[in-house]
């Protein structure tokens, strides 16, 4: 019985951080949505993060730029990578062609985050073999 109670609270434990992390990762493409890329920086990484978020900035509004509005936003479903690592996909559909979206959310002690991003208008290339 303590066993079946200790493995139902560990999957609680990682449900709970994956909905945390699917909710951040919403309101940042909600953010990009309604305010551009710096939005969607601002809502998934603090301003002490360092000067590879210039770089990204850049390179996210050179391809976001030439796709006209944004029509809406999808999320999909997480995977977990680790106890602490959840692996998130998504897409930003512009009026002219759909921007895809992967982002690693990690949970340390007492804080989370994104660790890594990465976007393309080739869904291959962001998208899980299996999709």
């Amino acid at each position: 019985m303590k066993k079946l109670l200790l493995i139902l609270m560990l999957a609680f434990a990682v449900s709970a951080r994956a909905d945390d992390a699917v909710g951040a990762f919403r309101s940042g493409l909600q953010a990009f949505q309604a305010n551009g890329p710096d939005a969607l920086l601002r809502a998934w990484y603090s301003s002490d993060t360092d000067t590879k978020l210039g770089e990204l900035r850049a390179r996210l509004v050179a391809v976001s730029s030439r796709l006209g509005p944004v029509i809406e936003t999808e999320v999909f479903a997480p995977s977990t990578l680790g106890k602490r690592l959840t692996r998130l996909y998504g897409v930003i559909y512009f009026q002219r062609r759909p921007l895809w979206i992967r982002a690693d959310y990690y949970v340390g002690e007492g804080t989370g985050g994104f660790v890594a991003l990465e976007f393309s208008l080739k869904p291959d290339d962001i998208l899980p073999v299996e999709r």
